[in-house]
């Protein structure tokens, strides 16, 4: 059989690794910044290449809504898109990792035993969103830093790359596609990765998000799958058109592989995918999107998919089977258990599902979803919330009216509070896309037709138009969590946005009349209709800054304001012996800029309780 006929029948997960790359490279280690006080730092850049991030109240973000719904259709237990998935045992996993990674013993029991040293894993999550903001993240991953030894303080200590770079979901926005993760992951990756290729060997490993999800895993399955072949990465089908190289940006995206499909269909051509998606000098190594890991003695780290809504009945068997109480367990999991301070209805159900708790187990819990950096303690167990891997900025927990203290965050509420501040200002500007825009205007038509048909401003038209406002603003608000609460604000947003055409309308007449020139009903209505809209999306914008001011609301606000700030990712070490995790967190507050500095966001430790003596 020729290479062509074998690569058409490969599987996208069963080809060769990366293109060659350049020779190898030391760099020299960084001594970071210490953390940087909770002191608002105004900036606000944009990337200047292209995938930019996406505007979440644009039209472009729209096709991801689209793909959730169909995805959520189809991630259910009647058509599951994981029935590829074959998940290796924990020391079958184990075994391939240390191959991968060049251990001297591959055979022995956990991944520290093989390596007779300590375990380094980098960890980062929610990745791919603007291209200049994913490839500052590379350059932070992909450096050496000197700390102080936490065993020694007197002595420093240089922190190596990870053995494994371990990606904690939503790998890119808003719909990890391949396309997606190559345009927006891989290209700026790589960018970065070859200019810091050192030769050694490293593993990579997954779970996925609700954004990788929207894709059906497709996007995820050719970056973290296994590869099983040799051959090259891309498909080589005769006659097919070539997908661009890892190098190259694919400036037809998703609308426009559409358009090349639809046309592909109509002459019954073919349409090639990328086979693989590779990280220069990173191997893929898992054969499911869930697995379970022997990192050391005593010590397992299982990564956790939960699917699009809960932790499916094979996966739940799966992880019963590979429970043994009497070792320590950390958790990689897409969801936080707890996010803003509070628990997290998706992340405890994922910790039910497999029947653990932080508290209980003494867990370690590595998690993203959230897009800031939180580090929480619950008794002897820990979680470890790093959402920075490039997408936008979520806040920190503004109104904590009681709520525990975190052990560490970046950034503070200080800093979220005048962040949350500016979103009207971004909302009516455009900052965020124009999808609110277009909502007031189709919400305002039927008033200003009325208006401009009589001349005068019309009450009850107005009264409606509130009605539909405060229904949008109760959808926007997430009313079945707090019903109470969003209830009253969108009320009240109701009537401000449903009755300020009135004001806006009597207002121009009024101006009108002031300088001695009435215009015709049509100008008056045109001008107050244009008005209103910029007023209402003013509106809209105070209306989402509240949700979060208050804290009945966390998403929305600072999704509209896509702040690109405020990145890092999670370097750790486990001891070789399994007694504990190091973790050092390191970040950038404006990564855009060029003159930042990396800063040690935080440090900390968390002990294995199963290596705890009895009378601990």
């Amino acid at each position: 059989m020729s290479d062509e006929e074998r690569a058409a029948e490969t599987p996208p997960w069963e080809s060769a690794e990366t293109t060659p790359i350049a020779p190898p490279a030391r760099l020299e280690a960084i001594v970071p910044r210490p953390a940087p006080p909770d002191a608002p730092k105004l900036f606000y850049r944009r990337g200047t290449r292209w995938p930019r991030a996406i505007a979440w109240f644009g039209f472009k973000s729209f096709w991801g809504h689209v793909w959730h719904l169909v995805a959520s259709v189809i991630a259910t237990e009647d058509i599951d898109s994981r029935n590829w998935m074959q998940p290796d045992s924990a020391r079958a996993l184990t075994r391939r990792l240390a191959e991968t990674i060049g251990a001297g013993k591959p055979d022995a029991q956990t991944l520290t035993e093989a390596l007779d040293d300590d375990v380094w894993i980098d960890f980062v999550s929610d990745t791919g969103d603007d291209y200049s903001l994913s490839e500052a993240v590379a350059k932070l991953i992909a450096s050496r830093y000197e700390v102080d030894d936490p065993d020694d303080p007197e002595k420093k200590l240089v922190l190596p790359r990870g053995h494994i770079l371990l990606f904690g979901g939503d790998t890119a926005y808003p719909v990890a596609t391949d396309i997606e993760i190559h345009n927006r992951v891989i290209v700026p990756f790589n960018e970065v990765l070859r200019r810091a290729f050192d030769g050694e060997p490293r593993a990579l490993l997954g779970i996925p998000g609700n954004h990788d999800w929207y894709g059906g895993l497709d996007g995820f399955g050719r970056m973290f799958r296994a590869r099983r072949t040799q051959l090259d990465r891309v498909s080589r089908v005769p006659g097919a058109p070539q997908p661009p190289d890892d190098r190259t940006v694919d400036r037809l995206g998703q609308i426009g592989h559409f358009i090349e499909w639809v046309e592909a269909f109509r002459v019954g051509a073919h349409v090639v995918k990328r086979a693989a998606l590779a990280l220069t000098g990173y191997t893929p190594v898992q054969s499911a999107s869930y697995w379970s890991l022997r990192v050391a003695p005593d010590l397992d780290l299982w990564g956790v998919d939960r699917q699009l809504r809960d932790v499916d009945f094979a996966q739940r068997g799966f992880f019963a089977e590979e429970r043994d109480t009497s070792r320590g367990l950390a958790l990689c999991v897409a969801d936080p258990p707890y996010a803003f301070l509070e628990p997290n209805p998706a992340g405890q159900r994922t910790l039910d599902a497999i029947d653990v708790t932080i508290k209980g187990d003494g867990l370690l819990v590595l998690t993203g979803d959230t897009h800031h950096y939180c580090r929480q303690t619950f008794g002897a167990g820990m979680q470890i919330l790093a959402g920075g891997g490039g997408a936008f900025l979520h806040p920190q927990c503004i109104a904590r009216g009681g709520l525990p203290e975190p052990d560490a965050e970046f950034p503070g509420p200080k800093t979220t509070l005048v962040l949350a501040l500016q979103v009207p200002w971004q909302i009516a500007h455009g900052r965020s896309g124009f999808l609110v825009h277009t909502a007031m205007a189709l919400t305002y038509i039927p008033l200003f037709g009325v208006q401009w048909s009589t001349g005068t401003s019309a009450p009850a038209t107005s009264l409606v138009t509130a009605a539909v406002a405060a229904l949008a603003c109760l959808f926007l608000g997430g009313w079945r969590q707090k019903p109470g609460r969003v209830g009253a604000l969108s009320l009240a947003a109701g009537a401000v946005i449903g009755f300020l055409p009135l004001v806006v309308f009597e207002a121009v007449r009024l101006v009108a009349g002031w300088i001695g020139h009435l215009p015709q009903a049509l100008s008056l209505a045109s001008i107050a209709f244009a008005l209103s809209i910029y007023a209402g999306t003013l509106a809209i914008g105070t209306y989402l800054m509240l949700l979060t001011v208050l804290g009945i609301e966390q998403h929305q606000a600072f999704s509209a304001l896509a702040h690109p700030g405020y990145k890092h990712f999670v370097r750790l070490r486990f001891k070789k012996d399994g007694s504990r995790a190091d973790g050092w967190v390191f970040g950038r507050v404006d990564p855009l800029a060029d003159d930042d500095e990396i800063v040690l966001v935080d440090r900390f430790r968390w002990n294995n309780p199963a290596k705890r003596p009895p009378s601990a």
